[in-house]
């Protein structure tokens, strides 16, 4: 009986597995056909654009001036060769100087955006607490049938206080968080990297 039951376990998990099998099969083979109008799209280095080309035709065009300025100096014109010379060297001391008011542009955002997320940050955990403190005094005024019945009135007022300066410290968490995206979309703008 024993033997029976071995073989009958053993031809079920054979037929679980073919099943499985089949239906592996099946999605690889789903997979490798093709859907007729779908477009596909191959990215490379000719469908893409690259800033380091960009960077490289910038720097070609600096060899050429530099070589044009050297033919002119092989020819015997030193004016010609000495404002040619300072062209190039002109161009070097421009580029630097872009790169250094880039780098400053970038730790000026910089430095914004973390104050301002700081800022948020101080905003947030001010409003957490003032929500916190109002559930606390509820709790406490609801709790106590005496207090309830004595200082309704009063329980009213300072409810109303305490909600019109959650209000504001949400419109002011509100106004920071959208400075923020302010900040970090100028810097977007200015091509400074984020940070």
């Amino acid at each position: 009986m024993r033997l029976i039951q071995s073989f009958l376990i053993v031809l079920a998990s054979a037929s679980v597995a073919a099943a499985e099998q089949s239906v592996a099969d099946a999605a690889r083979q789903a997979r490798a056909q093709s859907h007729p109008g779908t477009a596909v799209i191959h990215l490379d280095g000719d469908s893409l654009p690259r800033m380091a080309a960009n960077e490289s035709a910038d720097a070609d065009k600096a060899k050429a001036a530099e070589q044009s300025t050297e033919t002119k100096a092989s020819e015997g014109k030193p004016s010609d060769s000495q404002s040619g010379a300072a062209k190039p060297a002109d161009a070097k001391d421009q580029a630097k100087a872009k790169a250094a008011d880039s780098k400053q542009k970038a730790e000026e955002f910089s430095k914004k955006i973390e104050d301002q997320k700081k800022e948020i940050a101080t905003l947030q955990r001010e409003l957490d607490i003032l929500q916190r403190e109002q559930r606390l005094r509820a709790a406490a005024y609801y709790a106590d049938a005496g207090t309830r019945l004595r200082d309704q009135g009063k329980f009213a007022e300072d409810s109303r206080k305490e909600q019109e300066d959650i209000d504001a410290k949400k419109q002011a968490l509100a106004d920071a968080q959208q400075k923020l995206a302010d900040l970090e979309e100028a810097a977007r703008k200015a091509s400074v990297p984020a940070s």
